[in-house]
Parts: structure tokens; C-alpha cells; sequence
């Protein structure tokens, strides 16, 4: 009997910008069919914040969203059970977890709440027919290649080039969303934008659908046969989209998930000598992981050319010099140095992309997890091989059980706190003091209305309960 297929739609509202720092406020979870047809109820989900945390106060004027109201509702979990609940709707057999714009931030905020967690922050994918998609780089190519009966003309005031922000999307195509940065909003509002998209243009959307694995990239973007291909990203946004022809030349050898292309809208470079990396000389980092929008050349025509600014013909030719001259064929990554992946981080909670979780510690992990809260820091194999899980073991009870800590764990569970308030390990946390001069400085500002007034007496108020309770 085949599996039945199901899409998880969902969206993420966070105390801050920080996927690997910052904590989970709200999750919103809709599970459809493959025709977008809802089959379960909502899940909408609050969770609690620990005191070794403060959000960011800009984040919660955007959400509306405080720790003083979502710490105070009946309905909200600890970080620990949120993100159980969470997960065990990924885990379903056949889930598609799928957002808008989650790839780069809702899933990687998963990820490091899964791992900070002592779960296995891959498990969700990969497995059992489960996988994910994002579908913001459909939204980029529909509007690029496929537009008719749809509406892409509100611009970004931030870059002037066409918005594929959902409230100008849904306003613009006549689709209801009230309540804008609401989880449950924005997973309805995507939803829906998904089934314009599919009435309006089904076979773009099928093509997005069934080619959003990597496997489905590595075919697709053949470094054998150096085909040409369309990539739309925002990468390349312009008042002419975000869509560019490439060329597939060859994947990286030390991560199969990189394949590198040339943007043949380049000139060829005649050298990489004096060139610092190689997006300044015209190539472009395809992550097959990661969902990239692909297309064949043979979606263009005049119409498609005129809009977005090349020819099929033109840009063909081009690919073939690049192929006849042989230069660029073969793996240059290693002649250039790249700190792109330097982890900054290195305090336990955050370092998530450091060693790899052993099978032996999954299974440590997993039993651990089993046990009361009560048993977690007694009756487990604490012989880890990565030693740095027993220090996020003890957070973890901290974070979720602290009424399971005697007095002296207590104690040092409060001057873990205090130390995080006063002197937080991350660049993108805030200390408490600079955290009350924002919140008072908005509720002084007179360009700041009573709405942001209110939510930053809130946050105030939230900071003076941390004082007293942590820092007295």
C-alpha cells in the first residue's frame, strides 16, 4: 500500500532574527492533502520563555507578541514540549513540511531548537518519505515565467523591484489576510497563494513540486553534461525578476550539496587572477538541499525573454563557449579562501553545526528524553562523546523543570540565568541593561504610537520581573 502523501504547511513567529539564538513565540500548522485540500484542524502553539533569555524588542513591536502575555496563557508549553509537539507533526510518515521563506530562517530555527533540545535536528527529513519545500522561489518564477491571471506590480520600498512579501501578494490577487506577522494568518495566507499559483498555472507548479529535492537538482543541474538551466533567486532580483540562465559546471567535492554554475548574464572572465571569490567572477552557488527553483530554457519565450531581459539563443551560445574552452569545468572552490562557514558561535547551545551527533550519543539522547524530568541528570549513560551535551542536558532541565532542582542546582541554575542577562555568550543577544534603555526609549519616542508604546511597557515591565526574580 502506497504512503499517503500530506503537506505541513507553517510559519514560525520568533522573539528575534537569529535562527540559532533567538526563541520560538508562536507556531502555526496546517496539514493539507497534495490538492491543497485542508484534512486535520489548525495547530497554533505558544511557548514560554526561560529566564537566561530576552527577545528582541523591535521583534515583538512586529508580532505584537510578549513573554508577559504568552508566559501567563493556560495554553503555552515550555520550550521543550513546544518543539516535541512540533516535531512529532514532522515526523508524521509522508509529511512535506512546506512555508514561505522557511528554508533560510523557520527551518533553520527548528533545527536549532530540536538540537538545543537533545532531539536529532535532521530525524524530520529525509526518512520515511518526508522532505520540504519552501515556496517563496515559485511565487519569484511564476511571476518571471508564468504571470497570466495573477498580479506581482506592489514594489519593495526597500529595493524598488517587485514585493513578494505576503500581505502585498495577497492584497494585490484579492486574497484575504488579516492580521499580517500572525502565524496562523500567514500559514492561511501561503496556503492560499499556493492554490492561485496551482489554478492559475498548474504545470509550473507541478514542475516546482517534483523537482524541489536534491536529488531532483543534481539531475537537473548535470555537471556531466554542463546543460543550461534557469535559477531563480533573489540573488539576482531586478526590475527584470529574479530569474537568470546558468550553466552547471561542477559540485563541490568536499559539500556534494554545492554545485556551482556560471550566471551566464556575465561576461566570461578571461582570468580569476586579482578576484576575491568566485560570485565576483560570475559563478553562483546552487544549495541542492535547500530547494532552488530550476527550470529548462525551453520555458522561454518572447514574451518570458522580453521581460526578464536575455534570449534563449543568446544565452545557449554563450554556455557553449564556456564548454569549449574547458577552463572552468572543473572544481575551482579550493583556490579560494572562504570564511563563510567560520562559526562565530561557541558557547554548546548555539554550536549546533559543529561536530555531527554520534549514534551512540542519539541513543544516550533518546533515552534520556524518555525519562521523567526528575531522573533526566540520574539514571542516564552520561559517558558522552561529545561532551558538551551533558552541559546542554543540565540546561535543559534548567529551562523546563527547574522545580526538579534541588537547592544548590537551583542556585546554580539562577547565576546561569543572571550570567545571560548581564553578559550573554552571543553578539546577537542583548544584556539586560541595553535591552531596558530600548524599551524606554520607545515608549519616549514621539515617532513611536501608543500601540508600540504599549508592547515596550510590557517588555519593561517583563525586564523589572527578571531583575527581581533573577538579579536580587
Amino acid at each position: 500500500m502506497a504512503l499517503e502523501k500530506t503537506i505541513l504547511w507553517y510559519d514560525l513567529e520568533t522573539y528575534g532574527l537569529s535562527p540559532r539564538v533567538d526563541r520560538i513565540a508562536q507556531v502555526a500548522m496546517i496539514r493539507t492533502d497534495l490538492s491543497l485540500e485542508i484534512v486535520s484542524d489548525p495547530i497554533l502553539l505558544y511557548g514560554r520563555l526561560s529566564p537566561d533569555y530576552l527577545p528582541s524588542p523591535e521583534s515583538c513591536l512586529v508580532t505584537g507578541l510578549t513573554p508577559l502575555d504568552i508566559n501567563e496563557k493556560k495554553e503555552s508549553l515550555s520550550e521543550y514540549d513546544l518543539i516535541k509537539r512540533v516535531n512529532d507533526e514532522f515526523l508524521v510518515p509522508g509529511t512535506i513540511g512546506v512555508g514561505y521563506n522557511n528554508i533560510g530562517f523557520d527551518d533553520e530555527c527548528i533545527r536549532s531548537t530540536l538540537y538545543r533540545n537533545l532531539f536529532d535536528p535532521y530525524e524530520r527529513e529525509n526518512f520515511k518519505m518526508r522532505s520540504r519545500w519552501d515556496i517563496i522561489n515559485l511565487v519569484r518564477a511564476t511571476r518571471d515565467l508564468r504571470p497570466e491571471g495573477m498580479v506581482f506590480e506592489k514594489k519593495n520600498p526597500d529595493t524598488g523591484f517587485v514585493s513578494f512579501r505576503l500581505t502585498d501578494l495577497t492584497e494585490e490577487n484579492n486574497i484575504e489576510q488579516e492580521g499580517a506577522h500572525d502565524a496562523l494568518v500567514d500559514v492561511i495566507a501561503t496556503i492560499n497563494v499556493a492554490r492561485m499559483i496551482k489554478e492559475k498555472q498548474p504545470k509550473l507548479y507541478a514542475w516546482a513540486f517534483n523537482n524541489r529535492t536534491k536529488v531532483d537538482v543534481w539531475r537537473l543541474l548535470d555537471v556531466e553534461r554542463h546543460t543550461p538551466m534557469l535559477h531563480t533567486s533573489a540573488l539576482y532580483a531586478s526590475e527584470n525578476g529574479n530569474t537568470h540562465p546558468v550553466i552547471p559546471l561542477w559540485r563541490n567535492k568536499e559539500k556534494s550539496n554545492d554545485i556551482w554554475c556560471f550566471d551566464l548574464t556575465k561576461e566570461i572572465p578571461e582570468s580569476l587572477e586579482g578576484m576575491e571569490n568566485l560570485r565576483d567572477a560570475g559563478f553562483v552557488r546552487v544549495q541542492s538541499n535547500k530547494c532552488p527553483f530550476i527550470a529548462p530554457m525551453n520555458v522561454l519565450n518572447k514574451k518570458v525573454e522580453e521581460r526578464i531581459g536575455f534570449t534563449k539563443a543568446g544565452m545557449e551560445e554563450k554556455a557553449r563557449m564556456i564548454v569549449r574552452d574547458h577552463r572552468y569545468l572543473f572544481d575551482l572552490s579550493p583556490l579560494f579562501q572562504s570564511n563563510e562557514f567560520v562559526d562565530e558561535e561557541s558557547d554548546p547551545d548555539y554550536t549546533i553545526y559543529g561536530k555531527f551527533l554520534s549514534k551512540n550519543d542519539r541513543d544516550r539522547l533518546d533515552k534520556i528524553r524518555a525519562l521523567p524530568p526528575e531522573r533526566k541528570l540520574k539514571d542516564g549513560d552520561y559517558n558522552f562523546d561529545d561532551p558538551k551535551y551533558y552541559k546542554l542536558l543540565w540546561r535543559l532541565v534548567g529551562r523546563n523543570w527547574p522545580e526538579v532542582f534541588d537547592e544548590e542546582e537551583r542556585r546554580k541554575w539562577k547565576n546561569f540565568c543572571a550570567s545571560r542577562l548581564i553578559n550573554p555568550p552571543s553578539k546577537h543577544q542583548k544584556t539586560l541593561e541595553l535591552y531596558m534603555r530600548e524599551c524606554s526609549e520607545i515608549i519616549d519616542s514621539l515617532e513611536r504610537d501608543a500601540k508600540d508604546k504599549l508592547i515596550a511597557k510590557k517588555l519593561m515591565d517583563y525586564g523589572h520581573l527578571l531583575e527581581k526574580e533573577i538579579l536580587s
